[in-house]
């Protein structure tokens, strides 16, 4: 099986540094006790383009409702969102990192384990002070994981079928590499349906 690494480095030598990528400027979390309902609002913006957006979630917690946003807002485009699912979440204080008397400034690790359609499992990971900010952002990760990974594996896909139009036994070749490597991260076969639903259409 391939690594995330590996998938992660390959994505970022395909789409060039133009992938997905978030930052987080301020969130609110609004939760009824009662119901156990919680309301997640996020502003965020594109890391490299600056271009903000807001993103808002539901569910019965701030983890539940945060990921059901990111899903909501980028299913659409990206369909291997849709399959993603939970096999763990965790919460880790490291006690060696704090500095004040009460020890109440120490760091969390917060942990995020995903299966995708094929039940392979990939891990995210995210440290600092605020709990909630690695909650918010492991999530993020994640996303950004698979959106990438899928944006890639569409150039790829495109790229590949030119090649073979183009009879380039040698670009043909390394593509299908290419492919075989990012296919781990998750079942493409809504994504290739996609793809030549719009190649009719041109």
């Amino acid at each position: 099986m391939t690594d995330p690494e590996t998938i992660q480095a390959l994505v970022k030598e395909v789409l060039d540094d133009t992938g997905l990528k978030l930052k987080v400027d301020r969130y609110q979390v609004e939760e009824e006790l009662e119901s156990r309902q919680v309301r997640v609002r996020c502003e965020v913006h594109d890391a490299r383009t600056g271009a903000p957006q807001v993103i808002e979630g539901r569910g019965v917690g701030m983890v539940d409702a945060f990921f059901h946003g990111m899903v909501e807002r980028y299913s659409h485009e990206f369909q291997s969102l849709k399959s993603l699912r939970f096999a763990d979440f965790s919460i880790k204080a490291e006690v060696a990192t704090a500095k004040a008397a009460a020890r109440s400034d120490m760091t969390a690790r917060v942990a995020l384990h995903l299966l995708n359609s094929d039940n392979r499992e990939f891990t995210f990971t995210h440290t600092s002070p605020s709990v909630s900010g690695s909650t918010m952002a492991v999530v993020i990760k994640a996303v950004e994981f698979f959106v990438n990974s899928e944006k890639a594996f569409v150039a790829v896909f495109r790229a590949l079928a030119h090649a073979r139009e183009q009879n380039r036994a040698d670009s043909v070749a390394r593509y299908t590499a290419q492919l075989a490597t990012l296919v781990e991260a998750t079942s493409y076969s809504e994504v290739i349906e996609n793809i030549r639903k719009q190649e009719l259409h041109r």
